[in-house]
């Protein structure tokens, strides 16, 4: 079986290579931080050499703290240099850091921070230190000595035996350096702490996932062969540090020595794309936008040039996918990237060689679409349990729509017979942070039980079918995975998320989200909304089996990122919620 090619990185610990790569880079840029506090002014910039010290200071910080080697800081905050150099230095104490969503609301970072019992606390504000506030006198009786926070807080906030520090005060130019830092960074181990992550918590309580060193390395040896990233790279980050894809992202750029563009807020994107990034590496949903303006924009053209327009986005896929040699369809394809992909890779910077796709399935018809004006389209898959690395489409190839690509050689992969995903290897999480979540998470083997349904080719290419625990049975007794269609529709405009809905009924329904201007267009057509919406969403699904299409349509006004309640942190639909929220509604489809 064809395996995803490696580089090995000399280096086994993120400590270590950052005290390579400063010395390699030091006066490089790392980072341009688009900081949210300065909205109008030009990034930040962090060289190598500079982000070394200010790790080094926020070590010695630690060190005064009192934090010892298998105790925890806990990283409430937005992106910034300082959640990373906080972050690193834990790491190079051998301590290990717990890295949150700042987007979790105030009884999620609550019930985590106590599960966590931290000895450090860094927030970026006071607003995300009152999340934590109301439990400070627990966490103080179970270890908390320091709160670091970017701005004062009130000390009133502050029970007895918890001290404030800012981080002016604790990693400014002030402050002194670690002086044995290199020493400790070389004496971490591959099983020394990486980061305790938690999950995004579609179903149930949010487990914390337990990172060593090793697996975060192991991840981006596959990454750096696969993105073929070097240090001559500029990529935009987006992700935020309580997703796991955002530190395979940094942590690569900081093995191979190139830089990126941070950004801490989805406004500051414009600017950052103005100082144009050679690649960008994030969430399907952030393309399947660019996808839709793009195709928004072609929707209101006249009707000639519109016409044209389809025909060669069409056209173009062909070519590029599927592998047609008809001239006809060169031809077609040639003007819609000239019409088309040359304004959105102008609108990306004007470099972009490569779009990378992590973090949830992508749709199909999104990689066609990107592929067929020319801009290579890269898919991952993993999870937060395996460092975010599973598979990816080389970027050199073969990529197929559809497919997350060739396994990383340090997974043993198999399927087991009710279709489940299986894996094993130095790339696994070393363990749940409450034992009890370990139960049944792994079989007698040492195997982890992805949940994903899959099958693998012949060629080595693996394709993800579904969730097991999201498979629908219908009273009929015919079964779905409702991931696949979801995707369709939603890569369909214009619609901007569904929801499949029928466990247990005799047909398969849908909660579609559709903009409010989109629903005045049509109403405007003096069609019956549900109607047409629900024609266009089954020519959408020709491909599947008649009892996978909704029969009836719930029309949702807006995205599903509109309603908070409904998406965890990495924007992915809770389908329980969506269902609760949903309730009185679905109850009248099947009345």
């Amino acid at each position: 079986m064809t395996r995803l090619p490696v580089q090995r990185f000399p280096d086994r610990t993120l400590p270590a290579q950052l005290v390579r790569t400063a010395g390699r880079f030091g006066a490089k840029p790392f980072l341009y931080f688009f900081d949210p506090s300065l909205p109008e002014a030009p990034p930040r910039l962090v060289t190598y050499g500079s982000f070394r010290e200010l790790t080094a200071r926020a070590a010695a910080f630690l060190v005064g703290a009192g934090l010892a080697p298998g105790e925890r800081v806990l990283l409430l905050a937005e992106n910034s240099p300082e959640w990373l150099a906080v972050s690193f230095a834990a790491q190079a104490l051998r301590a290990e850091p717990a890295g949150l969503f700042s987007v979790l609301s105030a009884e999620a970072c609550e019930s985590i921070a106590r599960r966590v019992r931290a000895r450090v606390i860094y927030v970026s504000s006071e607003a995300q230190w009152r999340k934590l506030a109301p439990a400070a006198a627990d966490l103080v009786a179970a270890g908390l000595a320091v709160v670091l926070s970017h701005q004062p807080l009130p000390a009133a906030s502050l029970p007895p035996g918890l001290r404030a520090v800012t981080v002016a005060e604790a990693l400014g130019p002030g402050a002194t350096p670690l002086p044995d830092f290199d020493a400790r960074a070389a004496a971490v181990t591959p099983e020394d702490p990486f980061l305790l992550l938690f999950t995004s918590g579609t179903t149930g309580r949010q487990k914390g996932v337990r990172l060593r060193q090793r697996t975060i390395v192991a991840a981006i040896d596959c990454g750096a062969a696969g993105c073929e990233t070097s240090c001559d790279d500029l990529g935009l980050h987006l992700l935020p540090f309580g997703h796991v894809a955002g530190h395979d992202q940094l942590c690569l750029a900081l093995a191979q020595g190139h830089g990126l563009l941070m950004i801490a807020r989805k406004e500051d994107v414009p600017r950052a794309l103005a100082l144009s990034p050679t690649y960008v590496f994030s969430v399907p949903l952030i393309y399947e936008r660019i996808r839709n303006q793009a195709l928004a924009a072609v929707a209101r053209m006249p009707a000639p040039l519109r016409a044209l327009l389809t025909a060669g986005l069409e056209a173009g896929a062909r070519v590029a996918v599927d592998g047609s040699r008809s001239l006809l369809d060169r031809l077609l394809g040639a003007i819609a990237s000239a019409l088309v992909g040359r304004k959105l890779r102008r609108g990306l910077g004007g470099r972009v060689r490569g779009l990378f796709s992590g973090g949830a399935p992508a749709a199909a018809a999104l990689f066609r679409f990107f592929e067929g004006l020319g801009i290579p389209f890269v898919e991952l898959y993993g999870m937060t349990e395996t460092a975010g690395m599973v598979s990816m489409n080389p970027f050199s190839g073969p990529r197929r729509a559809g497919s997350v690509g060739l396994i990383s050689p340090d997974h043993e992969v198999r399927i087991a017979d009710d279709g489940e995903l299986q894996v094993r290897g130095p790339l696994l999480f070393s363990g749940y942070l409450e034992p009890e979540d370990d139960a049944g998470a792994f079989t007698a083997d040492g195997y982890y039980r992805t949940g994903d349904v899959a099958r693998l080719d012949p060629n080595g290419s693996l394709w993800i079918t579904g969730r097991k625990k999201h498979l629908m049975v219908l009273s009929t007794g015919k079964k779905l995975a409702p991931e696949p269609i979801e995707l369709a529709i939603a890569s369909t405009l214009p619609f901007q998320g569904a929801v499949l809905l029928g466990e247990g009924r005799p047909f398969v329904t849908a909660a579609v989200f559709v903009a409010q201007q989109d629903l005045t267009r049509l109403a405007a057509t003096g069609q019956e909304t549900p109607a047409a919406l629900l024609e266009t969403l089954r020519a959408a699904l020709a491909g599947f089996s008649d009892h996978e299409k909704p029969k009836k349509l719930i029309v949702v006004t807006g995205a599903p990122t509109d309603y908070p309640e409904l998406v965890t942190p990495t924007l992915k639909v809770k389908r329980e919620a969506a269902v609760s929220f949903l309730g009185a509604r679905i109850a009248a489809l099947y009345a």
